[in-house]
């Protein structure tokens, strides 16, 4: 498994909707197979995928025992794991390559869901990634947008005091909500140091719904 298919836990919280304590125990109580994590001296590193498998564990703590989620998880683990295109599947790049539905005992567990929604956020991540940049020669390294030196804490700063979008781009022409959406993605996912993360900073403007989890099937 590349270390390039790993990625940060503030990026795979933000991808999964989680917490960092949340993604802490996913961690410390082994709750989704451990090739989708691991630790790299003091930091702790997820595939996207097994960011989008933390939200499938977490969410439906109240449909499912502890002990059906990781047999779910762990069918799932296999079947990606036998696959040659594993690593786009871990990457969250390929997800129609296989069937993502589990039945245990007349429930049948439908986990696409999950990985939609990881796919979707994902994306913006990669977005954020694209739109905004860091180089220690411009504004000492501060997040700018991409091709200028404006900072994107002075936009979002300015947004949180009440500033309105027009009279930031009245000073910022190229300034659009693609680019203000990447700036509070790229906060989240590369959160400053000594400050906490809020479910906000996970969630930045983002209120959608996962459904279609877990029928009943019938047998003959």
């Amino acid at each position: 498994m590349s270390t390039t298919l790993f990625v940060p836990s503030a990026e795979a919280a933000f991808i999964a909707g989680l917490t960092d304590r949340q993604m802490n125990r996913i961690v410390d109580e082994h709750l989704v197979p451990e090739p989708f994590f691991k630790q790299q001296g003091n930091s702790r590193l997820f595939t996207r995928l097994g960011a989008a498998f933390a939200k499938f564990y977490f969410a439906t703590e109240d449909l499912l025992l502890a002990s059906a989620r990781k047999q779910v998880l762990d069918e799932l683990s296999a079947r990606v794991n036998r696959l040659q295109v594993k690593d786009q599947i871990l990457a969250l790049t390929l997800l129609d390559s296989m069937s993502w539905k589990v039945e245990r005992k007349f429930v049948e567990v439908d986990v696409l869901p999950f990985l939609q929604e990881a796919f979707y956020r994902a994306n913006e991540v990669d977005q954020a990634d694209a739109l905004v940049n860091t180089d220690p020669e411009i504004m000492n390294g501060l997040p700018v947008f991409a091709g200028t030196r404006v900072s994107i804490g002075i936009v979002l700063g300015s947004l949180a005091e009440g500033i309105s979008m027009d009279r930031l781009k009245a000073s910022y022409p190229f300034l659009t909500e693609a680019h203000v959406q990447s700036a509070k993605v790229y906060e989240a996912v590369h959160p400053r140091r000594g400050r906490p993360r809020r479910m906000a900073d996970v969630n930045p403007g983002i209120s959608r719904r996962i459904t279609h989890m877990a029928k009943r099937t019938v047998s003959a």
